[in-house]
C-alpha cells in the first residue's frame, strides 16, 4: 500500500494537553497534534536539538483524572511549531490507552489495527 508521507505507521491528528520533561528541567505544558505507534508532533515553543532525550506524559480524560500516558523518546526534528518525537519506549500500562487513543482518531482504524498486528504492537521497557 502506498504511503504518501513514506511512514511506516499511521498518524492519527490529536489536539491532547502533555507535559514535556527533559533532564534537569521542570515539566513543561505542550499540546500533543499528531500521534503514532512510534512517535508524536508536539506543539510547542521549545526549539530542542535533534538526538535530545526526554519523556512525555499524555493527558486523558476530563481535568486529567486518568493515568497519563508515559513514554521516553527522543527529538527526531524542530519544526516552526513544534518538535517530533520517536518513542524510544512506552511503559507497559500505557500502551492500551495509546492504542485507543490513536484508533479513537485515526482516518483508518481498520489499516492502524493491522499496523499493530504486523508489527508486534509496541516498544516498551518494564522498567520505564
Amino acid at each position: 500500500m502506498f504511503n504518501p508521507n513514506h511512514r511506516k505507521f499511521s498518524r492519527s491528528q490529536v489536539s491532547v494537553a502533555a507535559l514535556l520533561t527533559l533532564e534537569n528541567m521542570e515539566p513543561v505544558e505542550v499540546m500533543v497534534m499528531d500521534v503514532s505507534m512510534n512517535g508524536a508532533l508536539l506543539q510547542t515553543d521549545l526549539k530542542l536539538d535533534p538526538g535530545t532525550p526526554c519523556n512525555v506524559s499524555i493527558l486523558l480524560g476530563h481535568f486529567q483524572h486518568e493515568l497519563p500516558i508515559e513514554a521516553a523518546g527522543i527529538v527526531v526534528r524542530t519544526i516552526e511549531t513544534g518538535i517530533a518525537l520517536k518513542f524510544e519506549s512506552v511503559k507497559i500500562d500505557s500502551t492500551p490507552r495509546l492504542q485507543s487513543l490513536i484508533i479513537d482518531h485515526a482516518e483508518d482504524p481498520e489499516q492502524v489495527e493491522v499496523e499493530f498486528s504486523q508489527n508486534g504492537g509496541w516498544i516498551f521497557n518494564p522498567n520505564n
